[in-house]
């Protein structure tokens, strides 16, 4: 493609050289071949021909330079407006949700109106690749994305191909179905180079995995994925910006305090405009606010996030809103958030967490039949995928809603003794107290299993359990095993529990 363009130039056929440019210029783009690309419509005769001048406004974005991008669009902006050319140039460049919807509208008719001089393949991908941003309708995303991957496969588009694969995977992930996206990322062909368009997205594999991490409580894989794409000083939009919002909430997860302060350094680099569709600014403030009150500041939590009751379209950053004004103990605005976070579909793991948040409210406010019902929805939507981070918090209404769920029982048993499991793990405060073998058996005392059941569970005989059961009794100072669940909860949060500290502490002391 690129040398039939010099050949045409080199022979003075400018206008076979336009044509080939034309065809091309979406393909070359994806393929990598940004910067000669822009080189060749520069050495084209007419470098001020309308198509010419908006290619060069594609390759500036892609390159970094989105002033450069904007002045070159508004100069080659001479064409109809439904030319192919004009259409996916504002596709890709459009900053805002609305303005990009009317366009990916207008690109849907120019798809089904393709001229053989037009690039379908990648102009499908490019549809595909906006309709995620735009989460309006994710199954067309994915179907769009889908059909990309094929129309590439039987093109031999490799690079399209990977593209649409990874995408697919992004859309997948973020429609909350994990176990599809991993099994197309772990797929995937390895390049020892990113690309052009990874360049322009950055780090989309990784910052899917990390996602996918952070929903299955996986905090510390997650910091993992991360913390390999994350560089400070980007321009802060697209995955490695999404990284860095995901990171915040997994130090957060952990109570890394120690990366607190440059986790707000890394949030300052996350853009405060859209781009592409996505509410950045909206997505910042949720996550900033939400390292404010881990920090003990929640005053300016409530201040920065504030502005974002009044905006639409960030479901999951809603979802995390309602949660975090619920912890901060504003039911109105939590349920405000709430109604901002479901008026449109939400994915499976934005659903989980709406659901134990109203639990959570519900149980506050007395409404206990109906906190347990909205918390055994929450346990059945996320048994699929094993979504198990809304119910990890250390808040002391979730502790102790389902300590209560496990006594009441739960058609969702399993989950909610692995969820049990994954936060007694998780408590940093239990660490040195008791032992591997004792913590796996107080998750156990939490639900309503007998000690023959915990030994059939555990595989060990029942004097063995009695046996770790007493000395859990005698570290935790305490009779029965209400109150050694009590004291670990006690222990777990942080609050009121020096008594059975001291006692714990007293009793491995004389041991």
């Amino acid at each position: 493609m690129i040398e039939a363009v010099r050949d045409a130039l080199a022979s003075g056929e400018a206008e076979q050289a336009r044509r080939v440019l034309r065809k091309n210029w979406l393909r070359l783009i994806l393929e990598s071949h940004t910067r000669e690309l822009e080189q060749l419509c520069l050495a084209h005769p007419d470098p001020h021909d309308p198509h010419i001048l908006l290619i060069r406004a594609c390759c500036r974005d892609l390159s970094g330079d989105p002033y450069g991008a904007e002045f070159l669009r508004g100069q080659g902006l001479r064409v109809a407006s439904d030319d192919f050319v004009v259409c996916f140039t504002d596709l890709l460049l459009a900053p805002d949700t609305s303005t990009k919807a009317v366009i990916a509208d207008r690109a849907r008719h120019a798809l089904a109106q393709c001229e053989p001089e037009d690039d379908y393949p990648s102009a499908l991908f490019l549809l595909g690749w906006t309709e995620i941003r735009l989460r309006r309708d994710l199954p067309r995303a994915i179907a769009l994305l889908r059909s990309a991957g094929d129309e590439a496969r039987l093109q031999s588009r490799a690079e399209t191909l990977r593209l649409a694969q990874s995408n697919l995977a992004f859309a997948l992930t973020h429609a909350g179905v994990f176990t599809e996206a991993e099994q197309i990322l772990d797929g995937l062909p390895a390049r020892e180079v990113a690309s052009d368009w990874e360049r322009f997205e950055g780090g989309l594999p990784q910052s899917n995995r990390g996602c996918i991490a952070y929903w299955r409580g996986d905090f510390e894989e997650a910091i993992a994925q991360f913390d390999s794409i994350i560089v400070e000083g980007s321009p802060g939009t697209n995955f490695e910006a999404l990284a860095r919002l995901y990171l915040v909430m997994s130090l957060i997860a952990l109570n890394r305090k120690d990366r607190y302060h440059n986790a707000a350094r890394l949030l300052r680099g996350v853009s405060t405009a859209d781009k592409h569709g996505i509410p950045w600014d909206t997505l910042r403030r949720v996550t900033t606010a939400w390292l404010a009150h881990a920090q003990g500041q929640d005053e300016q939590a409530r201040r920065i996030a504030k502005p974002t009751l009044t905006r639409t379209g960030a479901a999951v950053a809603h979802a995390l809103l309602a949660e975090l004004y619920r912890v901060l103990g504003d039911p109105e605005p939590s349920a405000q958030a709430l109604r901002l976070a479901s008026s449109a579909a939400l994915p499976r793991y934005a659903l989980v967490s709406t659901l134990v948040t109203s639990a959570a409210l519900s149980s506050v406010a007395g409404r206990g039949p109906q906190a347990h019902e909205q918390l055994d929805r929450a346990l059945a939507e996320a048994i699929p995928e094993q979504i198990l981070a809304p119910f990890l918090s250390g808040d002391p209404v979730i502790v102790d809603l389902l300590n209560a769920h496990a006594i009441r029982g739960s058609r969702h048993q399993d989950l909610l003794r692995t969820i049990l499991e994954k936060r007694s793990r998780l408590s940093a405060q239990l660490a040195g107290v008791l032992t591997e073998r004792e913590n796996e058996i107080l998750t156990l005392l939490r639900t309503t299993m007998t000690a023959d059941e915990i030994a059939a569970h555990l595989g060990i005989a029942y004097p063995t359990v009695k046996t770790h059961i007493r000395s859990i009794y005698r570290k935790l100072g305490v009779a029965k095993r209400r109150a050694a669940v009590q004291a670990a909860d006690n222990l777990d949060r942080g609050i009121g529990g020096d008594s059975a500290t001291e006692a714990a502490n007293r009793q491995i002391q004389g041991l």
